[in-house]
């Protein structure tokens, strides 16, 4: 017998490159409404997604389907972490590292054919002070870069690509202080990345052995690198063999502290303020995802 899951679809109608704008027509054509009783709702605001999300908890909804881009997922899952609600993803937004991670197609009728036949699956989230991410949060370059691209007129990956080279000029390596209950150590570098799955977006890969249901997180250090190493830096990037590289260096917790010489971040691509002082913690299997 099929359980049928009320369902609510929740849709960031100005994420990524806009290819959502069909999504009503596609859902209501290629999900299985024999298991899926949907309702669609709008975001208009940042931070609406959460609250749509919490609404869907308190009138007893099975599923939220996210569609949008990380920023989107990250709105919704911080609202549905340790509840009995899970969450679905659409892939919609410009680098959708998660959902890349998690094997789901990038075109929407795929994602939706998708979901048809996934199951419900526990994920861990980690909290960096206040904040709640699922996929990679940073500081350091990453964070720079974050800041510098919610500036610009209009998303994609080719506007992400002036960012980074912008950024790249002007950027020094930093000093980190990483302090957990077996060590401290002083370490410099160009961004810490703190990752849950194994990619910021558009398989490009900061944490290539990152497993999201392992109760830790992967800790990775990159060095700035010369303009002459960029080319084969890159290609360890894009093909998962970062962690051959002499610039890249790994450590994996379920706790850390953190001192940046800097305040800025990143959560989920979305930029914050961290302050100087981070404290890390991986909440294990916190978060029901279909997957």
């Amino acid at each position: 017998m099929i359980t049928v899951l009320k369902t609510l679809a929740i849709v960031n109608p100005i994420s990524g490159t806009g290819k959502q704008k069909n999504i009503e027509v596609l859902l209501n054509k290629y999900l299985d409404h024999k298991q899926f009783h949907l309702q669609i709702e709008k975001t208009d605001y940042a931070g609406h997604g959460t609250e749509l999300a919490k609404l869907a908890i308190k009138n007893r909804f099975n599923l939220v389907i996210a569609i949008g881009g990380d920023g989107t997922i990250n709105e919704i899952a911080n609202a549905l972490t340790f509840s009995n609600v899970a969450m679905g993803i659409i892939p919609c937004g410009s680098g959708n590292g998660l959902a890349r991670h998690l094997g789901i197609p990038m075109s929407i009728k795929k994602a939706i054919e998708w979901l048809n036949k996934a199951t419900i699956n526990k994920i861990d989230t980690i909290t960096a002070n206040n904040y709640r991410f699922i996929n990679v949060a940073g500081i350091g370059f990453d964070a720079l870069v974050a800041h510098e691209f919610t500036r610009m007129k209009s998303r994609g990956l080719t506007n992400y690509a002036k960012a980074i080279l912008k950024c790249f000029r002007i950027f020094s390596n930093q000093t980190f202080v990483l302090k957990n209950q077996e060590q401290e150590t002083v370490e410099n570098g160009m961004m810490l990345c703190f990752a849950n799955s194994s990619q910021f977006g558009n398989n490009a890969y900061i944490a290539p052995n990152a497993v999201l249901d392992d109760g830790k997180m992967n800790i990775s250090l990159l060095k700035k690198p010369k303009w002459f190493q960029i080319p084969a830096l890159s290609w360890k990037v894009f093909t998962k063999g970062l962690n051959s590289s002499f610039l890249f260096r790994e450590i994996i917790t379920d706790e850390i502290t953190i001192i940046q010489q800097s305040e800025l971040g990143h959560v989920d691509g979305e930029p914050i303020c961290f302050g100087k002082n981070i404290y890390l913690k991986v909440d294990p299997l916190s978060l029901k995802i279909l997957a």
